[in-house]
């Protein structure tokens, strides 16, 4: 028999702010703290981590420790997955010109587990934007299968200059705002965090009900915008939670501002909620699209709202799309909620649903 895995705690440090409670404190004032960053004569918003003195790496040590530090003490031999779409590129830029690559960008994930001061097993995850929800999904299945307890599963987006260059090459960013499921969204805005969750199987206030990963192949570069992938992935979720549509109290959207990507989003969850659609928020104004990190930083976002009972509005919406016909949150609320869908839709076409549940 599977056992059940719960969220025993969870640490972020995001552009919105330095720990899971600051971030929700931001989300409920409204606040957003995008810079802007030049690229050529081209110049984008962007969510940077707070300023931090020294080279690349001191940065992400400092970083990675502070956040693994809101975890409290971790066991020597405690298992560590780590997912990022982009690991020490900022590292190897920093270098210059020529530079030696290491035998694999995971190197990094051995790094990390240093800076942490443990050596039990290491897993790395690079699969885009859905690279958090697969290292919580692996960590997941083997504490349910009891080959172990515990485990630390985090997600680093640092910042160099190679992913907003290639975003910016393929037209995805937005030169203004993260408009989500907005008439004049225009695209991305990305961002930087890091994240971690700690998963165990002693109950705890938080479970995992379900996730599910899956693959769109509509295309290379966006989901099919008939929403039907998403959609069965999101059914077959809620069968593994052995839940109803009806049960899902709230969805943390995906919807990072992107054209195509949203209407995706909104097709597949009138597939499944039909007329009967639960509060929508996207957290991605606020935090900026976090990329190998945003799964992993969403849902410790997420949780801390859900926890204090404040649930925000979501930022960068003013106006309906009528193809989408969908509204996120536009008013907060302070509804004690005890079941969330988490959505991710990944560039390349992979896809995440996550369910939380509330065990007290």
């Amino acid at each position: 028999m599977k056992r059940a895995v719960y969220i025993d705690d969870y640490g972020l440090l995001s552009a919105a702010g330095q720990s899971p409670g600051a971030v929700s404190t931001a989300l409920w004032a409204g606040e957003s703290a995008a810079s802007r960053h030049r690229l050529g004569e081209r110049e984008f918003p962007y969510f940077s981590l707070p300023p931090s003195p020294g080279l690349w790496l001191a940065r992400a040590a400092r970083a990675i420790q502070q956040v693994a530090g809101q975890l409290g003490p971790l066991a020597e031999n405690i298992p560590l997955f780590v997912a990022s779409s982009s690991f020490q590129i900022g590292y190897f830029e920093e270098q210059g010109a020529p530079f030696l690559l290491p035998a694999a960008s995971a190197q990094f994930s051995r790094q990390i587990a240093e800076w942490l001061g443990i050596s039990g097993p290491i897993y790395s995850f690079s699969n885009a934007c859905t690279s958090g929800f697969s290292a919580i999904d692996a960590a997941r299945s083997l504490i349910a299968s009891g080959l172990i307890d515990e485990a630390i599963v985090i997600g680093v987006e640092l910042p160099n200059r190679a992913t907003l260059a290639g975003f910016a090459a393929m037209e995805l960013l937005s030169p203004s705002t993260c408009r989500p499921f907005d008439r004049r969204r225009d695209g991305l805005v990305l961002g930087e965090a890091v994240a971690a969750v700690r998963l165990t199987s002693q109950p705890r206030n938080w479970r995992i009900a379900a996730l599910r990963t899956g693959l769109d192949a509509y295309s290379t570069t966006g989901p099919d915008p008939s929403g039907k992938p998403l959609a069965e992935l999101i059914a077959d979720c809620l069968r593994e939670a052995a839940r109803s549509a009806a049960d899902i109290e709230l969805v943390k959207l995906q919807a990072a501002g992107s054209p195509g990507s949203d209407l995706a989003e909104a097709n597949a969850l009138r597939r499944i909620f039909a007329n009967s659609m639960p509060p929508l928020f996207s957290l991605k104004p606020v935090l900026g699209h976090t990329l190998g990190a945003s799964g992993i930083a969403e849902l410790a976002a997420l949780l801390a709202c859900l926890e204090a009972e404040q649930i925000p509005a979501t930022q960068g919406f003013a106006e309906s799309d009528p193809e989408i016909a969908l509204k996120p949150t536009v008013s907060r609320s302070n509804a004690y909620l005890q079941c969330a869908l988490l959505n991710l839709i990944g560039f390349g076409g992979g896809l995440a649903s996550l369910i939380v549940e509330r065990q007290r």
